[in-house]
């Protein structure tokens, strides 16, 4: 799935806590494109950095880029349940 990544650009985010990576993905079957943008940490960051393989120096943020997307789609929720005395 990492082929279906593309690393548009990395920024520093503006308050300096971490790094914007833009990305494009590209859905195999349809074609169909989504753009967006994750921000890591620092320490995010530089892990993937030091996760790359030589035939793909990406190949670190993309696995850091479909954690966070999983990461912020799965947030915990609570639910509390309320029950009334007759």
């Amino acid at each position: 799935m990492n082929s279906n990544y593309y690393v548009s650009k990395t920024e520093p985010a503006r308050n300096g806590d971490g790094t914007n990576v833009y990305f494009t993905f590209s859905y195999p079957d349809s074609g169909s494109q989504l753009n967006g943008n994750v921000k890591l940490t620092n320490q995010e960051y530089i892990d993937a950095l030091k996760n790359v393989t030589a035939d793909d120096m990406y190949s670190g943020l993309y696995k850091a880029i479909e954690a966070k997307i999983i990461e912020i789609n799965t947030a915990a929720t609570t639910t509390t349940t309320t029950t009334k005395e007759a």
